[in-house]
């Protein structure tokens, strides 16, 4: 008898479970970039996963978990963007940076702007817990835009995350030509309520 350990193999209904998962998430980002997160279906997902609705169910009881595993990742990305920016650029220009990489992450797929925004108010649910940590750096990224004079004093962060799901619902291309750069660099000279100063000089 060998006194050697033999190593641990995976069940293979774990496997099946995982690869199944994978499936899953494959097939709701391309349903997801072809029609958008409203009209993807749930049942919609497990056929092209080639799954049965049931294995579907067991790994995401519910759209909003299905959504959470497909942005989550990127979402909590925007909470570790947050630190960097912070510890490299002035606060209103971090912020304004971050605050395009939130508009650039929820128009990744159509009618996702939406579904966030109804999740951060909400604040509960697999994708709401994502939305609170992604809010709760930007709040600290207010702070220090408003301590350093560089946006408005009575910014609150509720006011930047609708004004950037705003934005990224008015930047999607069904609703316009306007692209989401132009519509961010509109609210955020707003947003610092500096006065122009050829526009202050012209009216004295």
């Amino acid at each position: 008898m060998s006194g050697a350990a033999s190593a641990p193999r995976t069940p293979p209904a774990r496997s099946d479970a995982r690869r199944n998962r994978e499936r899953l998430l494959d097939a709701a980002r391309a349903l997801f970039n072809e029609v958008g997160v409203e009209q993807a279906s749930m049942n919609d997902v497990a056929r092209r996963a080639g799954v049965g609705p049931g294995t579907l169910w067991r790994h995401f009881p519910n759209r909003d978990a299905l959504v959470a595993a497909v942005v989550g990742d990127s979402l909590d990305g925007l909470v570790r963007l947050a630190d960097e920016l912070l510890g490299s650029l002035p606060p209103g220009e971090a912020l304004a940076r971050w605050t395009a990489a939130l508009v650039g992450h929820i128009t990744r797929y159509r009618g996702l702007a939406t579904m966030v925004m109804h999740a951060a108010a909400e604040g509960d649910g697999p994708l709401g817990t994502h939305c609170r940590e992604a809010e709760r750096s930007a709040a600290e990224m207010v702070e220090r835009a408003r301590q350093a004079g560089q946006v408005r004093n009575d910014l609150a962060v509720a006011e930047l995350i609708r004004l950037a799901t705003a934005v990224a619902v008015a930047g999607e291309p069904a609703t316009g030509p306007i692209p989401a750069e132009r519509l961010l660099t509109l609210v955020f000279d707003g947003l610092r309520g500096s006065v122009n100063p050829a526009r202050g000089r012209e009216s004295h």
